[in-house]
């Protein structure tokens, strides 16, 4: 008898959908699964959030390549309330109206865009209103996707965008920069050495043959509609998937979206290695 008992128990009901919507269902880019290196990140994030007032806050830099899922692991902060309400978000990669840096700070925290300036004599300076925005919405810090996007700009623009950053971790705001970046946004850290001592480092590496990644695997496949077990996390098939993707997190997830879409226009309801080797040749082809 076909039951779902292999997935999530609020996931069985999808069961009942037609081919179309199971699909729609499969290529939603929502589900979470847990994984060691995001319960690292919250973590720590827990414990900076949870540090008194200090003269320089505690920063933390998220650092891998495209593809590792840093992004997903900012979404995935943001649906936290113990987050969200201590913590502001800004993606760094979206830029309305050509608002530069510091107009998107001002905007994140809720300043008129223009009033975040910079002084000659006090690069650091920053207006009293912005501390009192702090202090009234109690924000403890600030979330920069794609950070590295803030020093793909002229040298003297990187150096006054770092002199803002590191302006805010600083008293009286006491902000935590919580930076989700590439290697470059790394080096642009380092290139003060003052403050990049303040952050704590999280390298995202891509998946191995490990208990961790057929554990990740398992959590997708509870997530999925299908009406039959895969086994994802079978030898052939995690072989397969390391084989053609190297780990990376984005693309693993793309073969098993698109195999699963497979299975159900085949009528087969689980994934086999036949329909993953089918998804990685044409992803789109179901």
């Amino acid at each position: 008898m076909i039951d779902g008992q292999h997935l999530d128990s609020c996931r069985r009901k999808l069961l009942s959908l037609s081919d179309d919507l199971r699909i729609s269902e499969i290529q939603k880019d929502q589900a979470w699964i847990d994984y060691s290196q995001s319960e690292d990140v919250f973590r720590i994030v827990d414990n900076i959030l949870s540090v008194p007032d200090r003269s320089q806050a505690p920063c933390l830099l998220v650092h891998g390549e495209g593809g590792t899922g840093k992004s997903s692991i900012v979404r995935k902060l943001q649906t936290f309330k113990r987050f969200s309400d201590k913590l502001v978000f800004l993606d760094l990669s979206v830029k309305p109206d050509g608002l530069k840096f510091p107009e998107l700070i001002a905007r994140a925290l809720g300043m008129p865009g223009g009033l975040i300036k910079y002084s000659r004599a006090s690069p650091n300076a920053l207006p009293v209103e912005l501390l009192q925005i702090i202090k009234l919405r109690k924000i403890k810090g600030i979330v920069l996707d794609e950070l590295h996007d803030a020093f793909l700009v002229m040298r003297n623009d990187q150096l006054r965008n770092l002199s803002l950053i590191k302006g805010l971790s600083n008293a009286p705001y006491g902000l935590s920069i919580l930076g989700f970046g590439t290697s470059s946004a790394l080096s642009s850290l380092q290139s003060d050495s003052q403050f990049y001592r303040r952050f704590n480092m999280i390298k995202l590496h891509d998946w191995s043959d490990s208990n961790d990644f057929r554990s990740f695997l398992l959590g997708i496949e509870s997530h999925i509609p299908l009406k039959l077990p895969s086994l994802l996390d079978s030898e052939e098939i995690t072989g397969f998937l390391l084989e053609r993707t190297g780990g990376r997190m984005d693309s693993v997830v793309r073969i098993i979206r698109s195999a699963a879409c497979y299975a159900i226009r085949s009528g087969e309801e689980k994934i086999t290695l036949s329909l993953m080797r089918k998804a990685y040749s044409s992803p789109w082809g179901y």
